[in-house]
């Protein structure tokens, strides 16, 4: 009984995993993408994967993050960003590991522990069209998802337009994101790729940048919202969240549903070294922990 137990637990397990293959291409590998609860496709971070290609940094940095979910899973990421000019090229590495499970099969013999993770290389380049204040970028993937007999490769690519105002702070964004081809079993298919809306506004009364995000993603539409408050030259402070609150509401406690989809954070820079602590709350009560160090050079 306990052996058909754990070979029903596996198959779901083979089954949530095929399903996050596809679904967690917005999975957080950064404080930079939780911090605002999912909001700042036009905030300038490293290792996020809701970044538009066509955000200009230009500042030569090296970024490491480490994002630490509930049940052992956790992410490692490392990012470089190397400006020329109006031209700028990134490129990052991440690492997602779902931990250890214990392998069936289908007569309920134990074949050893496995483990499930997934690996991304990413690259970008974005440029600036002088003298529009109109910004290019794209970026291209490549993904190795390892779930135990299930073995997923993914290449994608990304397609980002940004135009600023007279203020640079207020900005417009579009982008197409995760265009591509899986490969898996020997049968080769489409990815279904996202779009992403974004704005960004300079506060009038406040030391503070807004966003604001619409993500249409298989005849679905979330809209995520956050606010950067700008505390003298070395720090910022980051809250945020989204339309997800609605659907991760247990309705079983009210401080779980104020808190539910949102997430805080804070960005200290000083000397060239930055450090950003950030953290999103489900509404079932789970907490997501990240850190991003970064060396500006």
């Amino acid at each position: 009984m306990i052996k058909q137990m754990w070979i029903l637990i596996n198959y779901f397990l083979f089954f949530f995993f095929q399903v996050s293959a596809v679904a967690n291409v917005n999975s957080f590998t950064s404080p930079s993408c939780f911090s605002m609860g999912g909001a700042g496709s036009l905030f300038s971070s490293a290792n996020t994967q809701i970044k538009n290609p066509a955000v200009l940094d230009k500042s030569r940095s090296i970024t490491t993050s480490i994002v630490k979910y509930p049940s052992l899973i956790n992410s490692q990421s490392v990012n470089i960003n190397l400006p020329n000019d109006n031209i700028v090229f990134s490129a990052s590495l991440k690492y997602l590991s779902y931990g250890a499970f214990k392998g069936y099969n289908q007569f309920g013999e134990d074949i050893g522990t496995y483990r499930s993770y997934e690996t991304w290389v990413d690259g970008y380049l974005a440029k600036q069209i002088k003298p529009h204040s109109v910004f290019i970028g794209s970026s291209i993937c490549f993904k190795s998802s390892n779930f135990h007999i299930e073995k997923i490769k993914t290449l994608s690519t990304s397609l980002g337009l940004i135009k600023q105002f007279k203020n640079k702070n207020n900005a417009i964004g579009f982008s197409i994101n995760y265009i591509g081809l899986n490969f898996s079993n020997r049968k080769l298919s489409t990815t279904s790729p996202n779009f992403i809306l974004g704005a960004s506004k300079k506060l009038k009364y406040l030391p503070a940048i807004s966003y604001i995000d619409f993500l249409r993603y298989r005849e679905k539409t979330e809209i995520f919202t956050g606010i950067c408050f700008l505390h003298g030259e070395n720090i910022k402070l980051l809250v945020g969240s989204s339309t997800r609150k609605f659907g991760q509401n247990t309705s079983q406690n009210l401080f779980r549903s104020i808190l539910g989809a949102t997430g805080f954070g804070f960005v200290y820079e000083k000397n060239r070294i930055l450090v950003q602590y950030g953290a999103y709350y489900y509404g079932v009560g789970l907490k997501v922990d990240g850190l991003n160090i970064g060396i500006i050079f």
